[in-house]
């Protein structure tokens, strides 16, 4: 493919090359072999910002469109890859934040690389992941949430994941999923599995026209990478505002007044236990499957986008926080059709 050979797959694609590359990957007469092959040599190194843009850019033109209305919405998500099994952080972050009346459109999937998914985990609730784009309006409308399944929004991302499956390595699509909602949302709490992707993801999102945006990558208490804010270790955010990435700042649990949490305290084995620590969450600290540390982390990652939504600075994070732990200790009700949330 001259596309590549005619690059240092080390350096940089140009956004026009990386924009070319991304409709042939996607062509249903492009061979299986070459396109694992690209994305073998994709995979060398991080991407830049301007690749992914391009790379997005071209998907989101293809995807089918969602009309969110005149709502400025926001999404919490990660790239996955960290290999952490965390509960579901990000999902209940935003199910946290739209019982808060913060609209949320939240983008996702199944499980790729984590041991469940935050379409399994809305599925295991009772969320009808098969909703129309008008049911979904209707539900931004009267519930502050809603989610677009990936595959419904992306079919012409279908026949790369039986290429991906057999290349058995992340590749750019696994970055690419966070910059793809097709609600366009305004504002968006990203977390990514490698802090070298910091830049280049907050730089994508700037170029992408977001409103404003935190991406971040949290330490474990063992110094392992994680693709969200971290309850154990520092955490470094960047922060984007209408389109300029702004300068790093780093969080420290002991500075929010968070304690350190016991060992594996936000891990799960399986979907089973998942669904459980959610149900736990949402029914509060009374509950049997209540977890003080995952509440610790689930009101952390929707401090941030609540700081995002009413344009507070990082430095009231901990009075967002405690805002957010309230309501978890309490237990709320999820924000979704009443007559489709599993008992």
């Amino acid at each position: 493919m001259t596309l590549l050979t005619s690059h240092n797959p080390i350096h940089p694609l140009p956004a026009d090359t990386a924009a070319e590359l991304m409709r042939i990957f996607v062509d249903q007469d492009t061979d299986a072999l070459l396109v694992g092959a690209c994305l073998a040599l994709l995979a060398q190194r991080d991407p830049s910002a301007e690749e992914l843009h391009a790379f997005a850019s071209t998907l989101l033109a293809e995807a089918q469109p969602f009309d969110r209305g005149d709502l400025a919405v926001l999404d919490t998500c990660g790239t996955g890859g960290d290999g952490a099994s965390t509960a579901n952080l990000s999902t209940l972050s935003g199910l946290l934040l739209a019982h808060l009346g913060v609209p949320v459109a939240k983008h996702g999937n199944r499980a790729s690389t984590s041991t469940c998914g935050s379409a399994d985990l809305l599925e295991a609730l009772g969320y009808d992941l098969s909703r129309a784009p008008s049911q979904l309006k209707r539900d931004l409308d009267d519930h502050h949430f809603a989610f677009l399944f990936a595959p419904a929004y992306h079919p012409l991302l279908g026949r790369l994941r039986e290429i991906r499956r057999r290349l058995g390595i992340p590749t750019i699509f696994n970055l690419l999923g966070p910059l793809l909602n097709p609600a366009r949302p305004a504002y968006q709490v990203l977390g990514v599995a490698r802090d070298t992707l910091l830049e280049p993801m907050a730089g994508a999102l700037a170029q992408g026209g977001l409103q404003r945006g935190f991406v971040i990558h949290g330490k474990s208490a063992q110094g392992d990478g994680m693709d969200e804010a971290s309850i154990e270790g520092p955490t470094r955010v960047l922060e984007l505002r209408d389109g300029k990435v702004l300068t790093m700042e780093v969080l420290v649990p002991r500075d929010l007044g968070i304690a350190a949490p016991p060992r594996d305290a936000l891990r799960v084995e399986d979907r089973a236990e998942a669904l459980a620590v959610a149900r736990g969450c949402l029914h509060g600290s009374t509950s049997a499957d209540f977890r003080p540390a995952v509440a610790d982390a689930v009101a952390l990652q929707a401090g941030l986008g609540l700081l995002l939504q009413r344009n507070a600075p990082l430095s009231e994070l901990p009075v967002a926080m405690r805002e957010c732990r309230d309501v978890l200790e309490n237990g709320f009700d999820a924000p979704l059709p009443a007559q489709e949330i599993a008992a």
